[in-house]
C-alpha cells in the first residue's frame, strides 16, 4: 500500500511539474509564446522572453516592436559599457527584478519600459526616451546619466524616481506623478518649452540640483513639495501651485531658498563647558551660538531638567552681541512623550529673543530602533508645539544617524543642522548649519568645544517673519 502510494504521489508531481513548465512555455491557445532568454539568441517577433539570470549586454540588440523582454525576480539584465539595448516592443522589470545599464538604452517611439522592480543608469550611461516609461507603485528608476525625454515621451510614476547628482536631463516630453509617488530632482534638469512635471506625490529639489524650466512645472493639491534650491523659470515657463495654504508655511525650508548664502562662525555649548567668558568668546570672532536649554527625561529621578548654564549662557552671549539659537536633548519613545518635551523647552524660551532657530537634538541610538514612520509622527509632534508658539523649528543629528533611521522625504520641510565631522560634507540632502568639529578651542572656554558654520542669515531672515519674537 505504501509502496502504491509512494508512485502515484511521484507521478502527480512530475505530472504537475510538465503541466506548469507548459504553462509557461505556452499561453492561451499557442497565442503567445515565452522562452527563456540568456542573452545570445536573436529577439523574435511576437514572443515574450524571461530573464531568470543574469545577462551581459555588450553589443548592439533590438527588442522588436511586438516582444517583450522581462526580467523577473532574482534576474538583472546588464547593459555593460560597450553595449546598446533599443526598445521598440517592451522591457519589463519584474519585482525583484533589475536592469542596470551603463551602456545605451533607448526606449523607441512606441516602445515601454515597465518597472516594478528596479532600474538603474549609471554615471558612463545614456538614456534616450521616445517612449514611455511606467514606474509601479514598488519600483523604483534611479539615474546618474546622460538623459533626453524626446517630444512626445511619457513618464508616469507610481514609486520612485531619483535623479541623482551628476545626472544631466533635457525633458522636453511629460513626468506625471501621482498620488504617494515620490520624485527627487538633485542634478541638473532641464525642462523645455514643450516639456511638463506635473506632481501629484512628493517632489524634493535637492541642494546640489540645477533646474531650468522653460515649460510647465504643476504641483496638485495633493502635492507636496521640498526645494532646496531654487528653480529658474525662464520668460515661457510656468509654474502653477495649486496646493493648499500651510499654515505654517513660514517656518519651513521653503522660506530660505531665496535667501543669499552667508557663511558665519559659531559653536554650541551646555552645562559640559562649564561658566564661559562670553566677551573673550565675542572677541575671538564668534558670529553665534547655539546654547542647550534643556533635555527630556533622563537619570534615576527620570525628570525633565534645564540646563544648569542655560540662563547664564543665553544673557551674557547677547550682552557681548552674540546672536544664539537654542536646543533640547531629547529622550523621547513616543509621541505623548515628544509633545512634553517640547512643551517643557517653549516655557524655559518664551521670554527670550532667539536669533537663530529653536532646535531638537535626537542622536540616542534606543530612539532609532523606534521606527522612520513613529519618528516621524514624534518629530512633526514636537514641531508642531514649537510652531504654534511662533518659534522656527530645526531638527539635529549626526549624518549616519538622520540616514539610517529617518524618512527625509517626508521631514525635509524641516531645515537640518548637520553633524559630521569632516573636512567636506557627504550628506545628500539639505542642511542650513554644519556642525564640523567636536573639539575646537575658542578663547574664553576651557576645553574643547563644537564648531559650527551657519550658511543662512538667521537673524534677518527670523525678524522678517517676526519668529522667535523678534
Amino acid at each position: 500500500m505504501t509502496l502504491h502510494k509512494r508512485t502515484f504521489r511521484a507521478a502527480a508531481a512530475a505530472a504537475l511539474c510538465i503541466s506548469l513548465i507548459l504553462s509557461m512555455f505556452v499561453v492561451g491557445s499557442g497565442a503567445v509564446s515565452v522562452t527563456i532568454w540568456d542573452g545570445t539568441a536573436e529577439l523574435r517577433e511576437g514572443r515574450t522572453y524571461y530573464i531568470m539570470d543574469t545577462v551581459n549586454i555588450r553589443k548592439e540588440i533590438t527588442i522588436p516592436a511586438t516582444t517583450k523582454v522581462s526580467v523577473r525576480s532574482g534576474g538583472s539584465l546588464r547593459i555593460m559599457s560597450a553595449g546598446t539595448v533599443n526598445v521598440r516592443g517592451e522591457l519589463a522589470v519584474a519585482i525583484g527584478g533589475l536592469v542596470k545599464n551603463s551602456g545605451n538604452l533607448n526606449i523607441k517611439k512606441g516602445g515601454i519600459l515597465s518597472i516594478y522592480g528596479n532600474a538603474q543608469s549609471s554615471i558612463n550611461g545614456k538614456m534616450s526616451i521616445s517612449g514611455s516609461v511606467n514606474i509601479y507603485n514598488k519600483g523604483m528608476f534611479e539615474t546618474s546619466s546622460a538623459m533626453k525625454f524626446y517630444t512626445g515621451s511619457e513618464v508616469f510614476v507610481k514609486g520612485g524616481l531619483k535623479f541623482y547628482k551628476s545626472s544631466d536631463v533635457k525633458m522636453s516630453g511629460s513626468i506625471r506623478g501621482i498620488e504617494n509617488s515620490d520624485i527627487e530632482l538633485r542634478g541638473i534638469l532641464s525642462v523645455t518649452l514643450s516639456g511638463s512635471v506635473e506632481i501629484n506625490g512628493h517632489l524634493t529639489i535637492g541642494a546640489a540640483s540645477n533646474v531650468r524650466c522653460s515649460g510647465r512645472l504643476v504641483l496638485s493639491n495633493t502635492s507636496t513639495y521640498t526645494r532646496f534650491r531654487p528653480i529658474v523659470f525662464t520668460k515661457s515657463g510656468q509654474f502653477i501651485d495649486r496646493r493648499p495654504e500651510y499654515e505654517y508655511e513660514n517656518m519651513t525650508v521653503d522660506i530660505l531658498i531665496d535667501e543669499p548664502d552667508v557663511y558665519l562662525r559659531g559653536i554650541d555649548v551646555s552645562y559640559a563647558q562649564n561658566e564661559i567668558d562670553w566677551k573673550s568668546v565675542a572677541d575671538s570672532g564668534i558670529d553665534f551660538a547655539i546654547i542647550r536649554a534643556g533635555r527630556g527625561r533622563a537619570g534615576k529621578d527620570n525628570t525633565m531638567a534645564e540646563d544648569i548654564y542655560f540662563r547664564r549662557n543665553i544673557t551674557e552671549a547677547q550682552k557681548y552681541g552674540i546672536d544664539v539659537g537654542v536646543y533640547f536633548y531629547s529622550y523621547a519613545t513616543s509621541v505623548s512623550e515628544a509633545k512634553e518635551e517640547a512643551e517643557f523647552f517653549v516655557d524655559i524660551i518664551k521670554g527670550y529673543k532667539i536669533q537663530y532657530p529653536v532646535i531638537i537634538d535626537m542622536e540616542e541610538n534606543f530612539q532609532g530602533e523606534i521606527g522612520k514612520k513613529k519618528l516621524t509622527n514624534m518629530i512633526d509632534a514636537f514641531f508642531e508645539i514649537i510652531m504654534e508658539n511662533k518659534f522656527f523649528p530645526m531638527f539635529y543629528s549626526y549624518k549616519g544617524w538622520i540616514e539610517a533611521y529617518l524618512d527625509m522625504t517626508t521631514l525635509d520641510k524641516y531645515a537640518v543642522w548637520l553633524a559630521q565631522v569632516s573636512d567636506r560634507v557627504t550628506y545628500d540632502g539639505g542642511y542650513y548649519i554644519w556642525q564640523y568639529s567636536f573639539t575646537g578651542k575658542v578663547s574664553g572656554i576651557n576645553g574643547g568645544v563644537d564648531l559650527d558654520i551657519s550658511y543662512k542669515n538667521w537673524p534677518e531672515i527670523l525678524k522678517k517673519y517676526g519668529l522667535n519674537n523678534l
